[in-house]
């Protein structure tokens, strides 16, 4: 090997594309697993927003909640998958959740919903609680975070995350086609390109597919390096696919090209307006 080069590192990603049925969560956690049986062998597997316990516009029954350290989801997340799941509170409403783990290390990473969507038709805001922690964490030789679903339409968050060193972000969500199937694809690959671009990254979209609860699912999960491109995607049915991330190459972009290190945080403290929000102007009469 030649002097001062770093040994190439590499992460192979699993794209695990299934349809949840809301409630229906051990054949939820049976076609997850059959699906990553099927892959082949990957360093880390990703499943939807709440691939086990199903996307529903209702409140869950307690029966399909879930603690993290229920043996159900330890199981597939030693294994290195990583699930979508209503985790219960002892406060009340329960989190949107998504736990994945290292099986070498045993490292696990718990990330809740930041950003519950609030307005119909999902109404989120009345059947989660939102979480209170963005973290990354490392996973073999990569440092990743999470981002579910309506956490990247707030821009603010994957930037936090890219700064506190994430280099892969996961982002399961649960999108479904709504009365403009073509304007919410583009959307998405919108917010996607530009997280992978401009935080240099690589980018792990994972959406299912599917009907639950009279609402259809469009799938189209990929994975995108730092410059935008497609390095794998799925179509519209329940399928998988893995990709090779190369760390080595994504460090090299990020010396040369510093984005985020030169990234001016100094002055966010002041940024933000404080006190009580502005009370909104009186129309004229």
């Amino acid at each position: 090997m030649t002097a001062g080069l770093e040994e190439p590192r590499t992460l192979r990603v699993g794209l695990l594309q299934t349809a949840p049925v809301f409630g229906a969560v051990e054949e939820n956690l049976a076609r997850i697993a059959e699906l990553h049986n099927g892959l082949g062998p990957v360093d880390l597997a990703l499943t939807s927003e709440l691939s086990v316990s199903g996307y529903g516009f209702t409140p869950y029954q307690e029966t399909d909640l879930f603690a993290g350290d229920d043996p159900r989801l330890t199981g597939l997340v030693s294994a290195g998958v990583g699930v979508g799941f209503a985790e219960k509170s002892a406060s009340g409403l329960p989190w949107n959740a998504y736990l994945l783990g290292d099986p070498l290390t045993g490292t696990r990473h718990l990330h809740r919903k930041l950003q519950p969507v609030s307005y119909a038709p999902w109404n989120e805001h009345l059947l989660f609680q939102p979480g209170a922690e963005l973290r990354t964490a490392g996973f073999r030789a990569a440092r990743i975070a999470t981002a579910i679903c309506n956490d990247m339409w707030h821009p603010v968050i994957p930037w936090l995350a890219a700064q506190g060193g994430a280099e892969v972000l996961v982002v399961p969500v649960a999108s479904m086609e709504g009365a403009d199937p073509a304007r919410i694809r583009r959307t998405w690959e919108v917010i996607l390109e530009h997280a992978a671009v401009l935080l240099q990254c690589y980018v792990v979209f994972v959406n299912r597919c599917g009907m639950d609860s009279g609402a259809r699912f469009w799938g189209g999960s990929r994975v995108l390096g730092p410059d935008g491109s497609v390095l794998a995607h799925l179509g519209d049915e329940p399928d998988a696919a893995f990709a090779d991330l190369d760390l080595t190459a994504l460090r090299r972009l990020r010396a040369e090209v510093p984005l985020l290190a030169e990234s001016r945080t100094e002055f966010l403290s002041g940024a933000l307006p404080t006190g009580r929000r502005p009370e909104r102007e009186q129309p004229h009469v």
